[in-house]
């Protein structure tokens, strides 16, 4: 099993358990498949050498100070590893991410609160039938929902923010070292 098949079935067997946040595992192991094959192992062993998919989700699940481990290692990681372009164009596209989905999510936030004020106001004041009464009740409904899913989106975001980082962090890193190794083949 080669590096990419092995994160990619570890990301699918990780996304059963909701508590493990998956990209700080993913990001992990592929630092750590990463050094080994930088020091000169064969990858497919050193996979080997991990052991089953099973084994090493039953580990992340069972133990808890591995999720200690994992974030220490992977803070030592982002620290170390970038140099200062790598760093700056990472934590750009990182706050670039965090940025445009704030807004998307503000965007949902006020469109439903719109939808709830402007369908109030008309409920209200003009004098409606019943039908277009429940026309505006149901537009309420619609924006209150509306509004619920930008609230969502936007807690979401917060909580996963590191994960955020830590994705972008790894897709630049990995967008330089094939520019890399393009550039010296």
């Amino acid at each position: 099993m080669n590096k990419k098949e092995f994160l990619n079935q570890l990301k699918r067997e990780l996304k059963y358990y909701k508590k493990i946040d998956t990209e700080e595992i993913i990001y992990y192991y592929d630092e750590m498949i990463q050094d080994a094959i930088d020091e000169g192992k064969d990858p497919a062993t050193f996979i080997k050498n991990l052991g089953s998919i099973d084994a090493v989700v039953s580990n992340v699940v069972r133990d808890g100070d591995f999720m200690v481990e994992v974030k220490t290692s992977n803070n030592n990681s982002i620290t170390n590893i970038l140099n200062g372009t790598v760093k700056l164009i990472s934590y750009l596209a990182y706050i670039f991410a965090i940025f445009v989905l704030g807004i998307v999510s503000i965007s949902i936030i006020i469109s439903g609160a719109a939808m709830i004020i402007q369908s109030s106001i008309y409920l209200i004041l003009d004098n409606l039938t019943v039908n277009d009464q429940w026309i505006l009740i149901g537009i309420i409904v619609m924006g209150i929902g509306i509004g619920l899913i930008g609230i969502a989106i936007f807690k979401n975001l917060i909580k996963t923010s590191q994960s955020i980082r830590l994705f972008v962090t790894r897709r630049t890193k990995q967008i330089f070292k094939k520019r890399e190794v393009n550039h010296y083949e």
